[in-house]
């Protein structure tokens, strides 16, 4: 499968530096980032200009006169963004903004015949932007949370160095947390409609989130021996070499504390071999609990926000349905699930990777 060149062109000054982390990951899984740049006027906009390093991300200036207003930024950033669609080989464009403005940009740049990703705040996004691109994330404070597994792990990744300058500081606590954060950050970045991710590429975009990622500095000869050895994952082998990744627990970060000292040495995922053949969606189908709908619904609702990754909404139905994972049961996708209650398909909608609360 060819690989995606990706541009990353950022109006700074409509976004910020917060929730660019998290957009950096979530569109690693979709392809090479080949451009990174973020246009402001850089004399007044000096917080956040060490995170663009640290993320490698190139800082445009452009000087901001009484005349000129915020504009000019705009105006470079499209500029830059239709010498690109000529001079380079992208494929997929990442327009982070809110502002409507671009909008002429997006539709020229899809009716060249490239895909167009758009990003911004909710709040003050336009229908229009949204619609005229072919996805959109939004880069709210609950969307982001989705991702976060702890506000501190991820304040600390803020100040930190690479996978292995952190284990020379703290060679064991902080070398196990930071590769757990980053294995989780790329399942959820490369997960599928069936709660799964393809092995090969979960490899690709580990390295892309973080290039200082080597799991052979971690003592295994292979990716495969990597993701065997962890215990927050589930790794299914098919026949041939093919193999998918699925998260255990929708928050990787439940962990009990008795179980992780009553033994120093780390479980090791278990792995199931199955075949084409195998049709595992009939299994214990027909025991399914009477009030699994309310349960689910329950269970989704807990977590008060308007959306639910899809990895952990499937967990969380799988686990109240008693099947390991959502696939297994009567009901193996999110799709399938809500069709088969008028309960859930009129609170939730699917959305990408999410499960939206209806309003």
């Amino acid at each position: 499968m060819t690989d995606s060149n990706i541009a990353l062109l950022i109006d700074y000054e409509n976004v910020g530096i917060d929730s660019l982390q998290y957009l950096v990951e979530q569109i690693s899984g979709m392809g090479r980032i080949i451009v990174k740049r973020a246009y402001a006027d850089w004399s007044s906009e000096r917080k956040g200009q060490e995170r663009l390093i640290e993320l490698g991300v190139e800082a445009v200036h452009n000087y901001r006169t009484p005349r000129s207003g915020k504009n000019s930024c705009d105006i470079k950033l499209t500029i830059d963004a239709v010498e690109l669609l000529h001079s380079a080989q992208v494929d997929t464009f990442v327009i982070v903004s809110s502002d409507s403005d671009f909008v002429p940009l997006v539709n020229h740049l899809r009716g060249s015949g490239k895909s167009v990703v758009g990003a911004g705040r909710k709040a003050v996004t336009s229908t229009t932007m949204v619609k005229s691109c072919d996805r959109y994330i939004f880069l709210d404070p609950q969307t982001i949370g989705l991702q976060k597994h702890s506000s501190t792990a991820r304040n600390n990744n803020r100040r930190t160095t690479p996978y292995k300058d952190r284990r020379q500081a703290n060679p064991r606590q902080d070398s196990e947390k930071s590769v757990e954060q980053l294995l989780i950050k790329a399942i959820e970045a490369t997960v599928g409609d069936d709660g799964n991710s393809l092995g090969t590429r979960l490899a690709q975009t580990m390295t892309r989130i973080d290039p200082g990622f080597d799991y052979k500095e971690l003592g295994f000869r292979s990716f495969r021996e990597f993701l065997t050895s962890r215990d927050e994952i589930e790794v299914t082998f098919r026949e041939g070499t093919d193999f998918t990744v699925s998260i255990k627990n929708s928050d990787p970060n439940a962990v009990n504390e008795n179980e992780k000292s009553a033994t120093n040495k780390k479980p090791s995922v278990s792995t199931r071999i199955i075949s084409f053949e195998e049709n595992s969606p009939d299994q214990g189908s027909s025991s399914l609990p009477d009030d699994w709908e309310e349960k689910v619904n329950a269970a989704w609702e807990s977590k008060e926000k308007d959306q639910l990754s899809g990895q952990a909404a499937a967990n969380q139905a799988a686990k109240i349905m008693g099947f390991q994972r959502l696939r297994d049961s009567l009901y193996p996708t999110i799709d399938k699930l809500l069709d088969a209650s008028n309960l859930l398909k009129g609170n939730w909608a699917r959305n990408k990777h999410y499960v939206t609360r209806k309003k």
